[in-house]
Order: C-alpha cells, then structure tokens, then sequence
C-alpha cells in the first residue's frame, strides 16, 4: 500500500477562477457604491485657512471686527470664487443674536458659501475690538453671549450702525479681507440685515452698489430720500416688511424705498404706466415686482399682521408672537433671490447626476445615503472659536 495519498489534480479554471471573478465583481459594485454615495470632497483647493465654524476677525487698522461664518463644504469652486453674504443684526442686538434670528449658519452650510455677521458700535464707538462679547450685555460674556439670546439695553452702549460713512468703509474693508484670504468672487457679493442693519443695507443699497449686487433687507425703512442716492451697476433688491410693524414702521415707507431704487435702477412694472405687479405667495403674504434689465429683480414682500419682526422666524429669547406658518421665511427667500445671481455657484448644483440616478433605479429599496449627516441630521456647528 502506498505511502501517500494521490490527491485528485485541482483544476484552477473550474474551481478557482470563478470565485475571483465574483470577488472582482464584488469590489466594483462597492466602489461604484461608495462613489455614488460619497460626495463630500470636491477637489479643488482649500478655500480658506480657517476650518468650519465661526471665527472672530479682527481689523486692528479700522478698529472693527466681525464674525466669519465657515461652512462645513464650500461650493465648487473650480470654476468660480465662492458668493459671500453679509448679515448687519439690528440696534442692540448682536451678530450672535442675529446669527440664530436668521438662521445664518444653517443658510451658510446650506448653499456651501462664506458669511460674515459684523459687530456694530456703541455711541461712543470705542468698542470696536471688545472681542466677542462686544455688543452683549456687560453679565453676559464669553460663552454666554455666544450661546444665550441675550439682548443690551437700547441706550449708549447698544450696537448699531451710527455713522453711514464710517460703516461703509468697514464694509470695503471686510470684503477686501475675504477676497485676500479666501476664495470670495467679489462679483457676489449680498447684504442682508433686520431693523437698524436694514437701514443700513438700504443705504448700501443706494451708495455701495460698486461692491455688493444684491440687497435685501427686513423691517428697516427709515424716511427715505434721494440725498445723493447713486447705483454705479444694476442691482438687485427684495425687501421684506410687516404690516402692523411696530417699532420701524417700514409698512409706511417701503414702498417709497422700492419706487427710488426701481427708477435708479431702470426697471419698471408689468402693469399700467410702469407699475408694479401684485401677487399672494400665500394667505398671510404678498409681494410686489418690477421687471430689470440684466437678470437683476426688484421686490418687495409685505406680511399680513406681522409686527416688528423677521418674517417666518421667531425671536431667540421668545419675545415673539406665534405667527401663521403661510409667512414668508424672509432669511431663506433673500438666499433663494441670491442664486438667481450666481451662475449656479451653490452645493448640489447638478445633482442628481445621471449615473446616480440609474443606480437609484439599479436596487429596491433605494440606495440609503448616510453622506453630509449635519444636514440630513439638520445639526450645525457649535458658537465656538
């Protein structure tokens, strides 16, 4: 008897290759999965050296400072620079007060573009470089005037925006930051703000139109006049105003602000002579529009019973009343008017693509996507600096 056992010969063709072959399979289906699932990184350089989140600038040559809003994922920015928008808080209040009232951040992270929330002055303006807790209340400091709604009395050392001139050069200076330090296409650039910040960006709106394109203020409409009013290239502008406004009164005067910046604008209504064309957005909110040359609207939006407030939003530190849910979200609408202005220059501009839509159709149930969690999970980054 034999010492050793013959094996029977193995034969690869029939026995191994095909399992590698399904492995070989396997490991394109995985890859083709996570391609299509996984699309947090562009590449394309960084955008700018500070990593997500909120980041206090300071501007020791103008004594100004601001906050810089940093999304978690900047637009792609391979084609072109990056929009940035400006959000002016309103008197008293605070760019972290603002912050929440407008749900700035969200928007930021939302559309992948850069944010800036400038700090305001008191009446002797020599809180320029107080640091965060400039424009908080002197018990509330630090984390606590990050991250608590709290509000300075209106008096002397309330911010807000005091000197026209003097404010609009700290905004040429903060766009010439952003533009050495990061990505931002200084042709889009927009300036929101409520109550005092919307005053503000009424008159940026009629003497800065060289540096920003588009405006779009809430509840701030002083008595506006002329007074040297001068728009350099078209604009665009949507205003936003309640009717029972009760602090601003803008629901007397808004209408007179559109009527100037139209005719400086040369756009004109779809109605007779000119006029503007009236539409409901809803039940509680409707909204008056110009036609423009050049792609640029005019707009302005009035709310049904809404008082001294941002529309669709409510205060952070609950002094609002419960509003209807047919009020126009007025942060979201001015984001939304910005991207008609953009070139599609905005996060998931093209999706989904066409590959990713044969995969969808490919399996059932649909491919589960676990991509961007902070927002699908509707997180956001933390007032931390």
């Amino acid at each position: 008897e034999p010492r050793y056992r013959t094996q029977p010969r193995m034969d690869f063709h029939k026995t191994w290759l095909p399992w590698l072959l399904a492995l070989h399979v396997l490991d394109v289906a995985v890859r083709c999965v996570t391609a299509l699932q996984i699309h947090d990184v562009h590449e394309a350089p960084p955008c700018s050296r500070h990593p997500a989140g909120k980041h206090l600038i300071q501007l020791p040559e103008i004594q100004r400072q601001f906050l810089l809003i940093v999304p978690h994922e900047y637009t792609d920015v391979r084609s072109s620079g990056i929009p940035l928008v400006l959000a002016f808080h309103g008197f008293g209040d605070s760019p972290w007060y603002s912050n929440l009232l407008f749900d700035f951040s969200q928007h930021i992270d939302r559309y992948g573009w850069l944010g800036i929330l400038p700090f305001g002055l008191n009446e002797t303006m020599n809180n320029g470089l107080d640091g965060v807790g400039a424009c908080c209340p002197s018990d509330c400091q630090g984390e606590c005037c990050m991250n608590t709604p709290s509000l300075r009395r209106k008096g002397p050392t309330a911010c807000g925006w005091r000197d026209n001139k003097k404010d609009v050069q700290f905004v040429e200076a903060m766009i010439k930051w952003t533009t050495e330090n990061s990505c931002v296409d200084p042709e889009k650039v927009f300036a929101m703000g409520f109550s005092m910040g919307g005053i503000f960006v009424n008159y940026l709106a009629c003497h800065s139109s060289h540096l920003i394109r588009g405006f779009a203020p809430v509840s701030g409409n002083p008595e506006f006049k002329d007074n040297g009013c001068s728009i350099s290239r078209p604009i665009s502008y949507v205003s936003t105003c309640g009717t029972a406004d009760d602090v601003a009164y803008c629901q007397y005067l808004v209408g007179q602000t559109a009527e100037l910046l139209t005719t400086k604008n040369n756009c004109s209504g779809a109605g007779p002579n000119g006029a503007a064309m009236t539409y409901a957005r809803s039940a509680t909110t409707s909204c008056k529009i110009w036609d423009c040359p050049q792609k640029n609207f005019m707009e302005v939006c009035m709310v049904e019973g809404l008082a001294h407030d941002v529309s669709g939003h409510l205060r952070p530190d609950n002094t609002s009343y419960l509003r209807p849910g047919s009020d126009l979200d007025a942060a979201e609408y001015a984001f939304q008017k910005f991207t008609l202005l953009v070139d599609g220059s905005m996060l998931f501009w093209g999706q989904p693509t066409a590959e990713e839509l044969r995969y969808k159709k490919s399996m059932w149930p649909f491919p589960h996507h676990e991509d961007h969690p902070y927002i699908r999970n509707g997180s956001n980054h933390p007032n931390t600096l």
